[in-house]
């Protein structure tokens, strides 16, 4: 569908003998059904002209800003669009500051394709949660290795029994093994 604003810079048209023919201006035959207008170019989307128009308007009014205000203003839009998932005019404001945002980020749309491509295999690599309505499904992450502290020593051992207050020997001893007991199932994974 040919946008507005792009004119044919030819025609092509069916001669009554039943030839075709091509002409710069052909006002007696332009809106015959059998002749078919010749762009420059293929026109623009409405989706592109409204993409175009809506940058223009957004520099105008806002200026020439970075891409974290239309971000953070696009978490305020997914609430409203959550609270009413059926509303167009909601998902129209998420794409308006996903497009600005990518557009003051610099990021090209072949980019994001490339980037999707990429981010897709990862999804679909990932192993993902029993689903639940209305509710963020987050990718289960691989858990990280556990900090383990180093061993106690006896002489460790007896300054923290007496930083603690409990300043006798066969504490410390106690405080050592039960520290180091700990430190072993650690290790173990919590396997005895």
């Amino acid at each position: 569908m040919a946008s507005l604003e792009e004119e044919p810079v030819a025609y092509i048209f069916k001669h009554p003998a039943g030839k075709l023919f091509w002409a710069l201006t052909d006002e007696s035959n332009k809106g015959q059904s059998d002749v078919i207008p010749v762009y420059a170019a293929p026109p623009a989307s409405e989706r592109e002209r409204i993409r175009r128009e809506h940058a223009e308007w957004s520099d105008a009014t806002f200026g020439d800003v970075g891409p974290i205000g239309p971000l953070k203003h696009l978490s305020k839009e997914a609430l409203e669009a959550a609270a009413d998932p059926s509303d167009p005019l909601e998902w129209a404001d998420m794409q308006f500051l996903l497009w600005d945002a990518q557009r003051r980020a610099g990021v090209t749309d072949e980019q994001i394709t490339m980037a999707m491509v990429e981010k897709l295999a990862i999804n679909k690599a990932r192993q993902w949660p029993e689903p639940k309505d209305g509710e963020p499904r987050l990718h289960i992450k691989e858990q990280p290795l556990p900090v383990v502290p180093e061993e106690m020593n006896f002489s460790t051992a007896c300054n923290f029994v007496q930083i603690n207050g409990m300043a006798k020997e066969d504490r410390a001893t106690l405080a050592m093994r039960a520290w180091n007991a700990c430190r072993a199932a650690m290790l173990n994974g919590g396997k005895s």
